[in-house]
């Protein structure tokens, strides 16, 4: 393999609109403890907004902080789960741009009348059930399905089941990268 691949940790990259269960998935995966897992929700820092004043180039500067940050985790990160809403491309040139050698993106995504009724309801986010987040959602299936993406849906299924479905990708990605 060449040198300039760094091999851990694994990314796994989250992404979906608000309210379609990302990050009640990337909360409840931390809470199973997997050993050399770490789940995180990439919202929880704030960065200087690049010059360009493209929201993509904001995302893209905080996926990568996240990237750093688990990388100088001294190797105790096996693989990240890195919750997010950066557009997939965005988020595949991100971990090439840091050369992350195994790594996922994954859609979580909902049906926009259940996202909708999740943010006004128990999310108390009235004002992200919008038009625009429906287009965002919509812009992000479209993406995620171009490229062939995993997507977990999260309209109908227990949260247990979409879990199941995060775990399983999480342990494939983590033993594509002991391999």
């Amino acid at each position: 393999m060449n040198k300039s691949i760094l091999e851990k940790p694994a990314i796994l990259v989250l992404t979906g609109a608000s309210g379609a269960g990302k990050t009640t998935l990337a909360l409840k995966l931390g809470q199973l403890t997997i050993a050399g897992v770490a789940s995180i929700n990439c919202d929880r820092v704030k960065i200087e907004f690049p010059e360009s004043g493209d929201p993509s180039d904001y995302q893209a500067a905080i996926l990568k902080y996240w990237i750093s940050h688990v990388r100088d985790d001294k190797g105790q990160i096996e693989l990240a789960v890195l919750d997010t809403q950066i557009r997939p491309h965005r988020a595949r040139e991100a971990l090439s741009h840091a050369k992350v050698a195994y790594s996922e993106i994954v859609l979580v995504d909902c049906d926009p009348v259940k996202r909708n009724a999740r943010l006004r309801g128990e999310r108390g986010q009235p004002e992200l059930a919008t038009a625009q987040m429906d287009c965002w959602a919509a812009y992000l299936r479209g993406q995620a399905d171009a490229m062939g993406l995993p997507i977990i849906d999260t309209s109908e299924d227990p949260v247990e089941r979409s879990l199941e479905t995060l775990v399983e990708l999480v342990r494939n990605l983590r033993d594509r990268a002991a391999a």
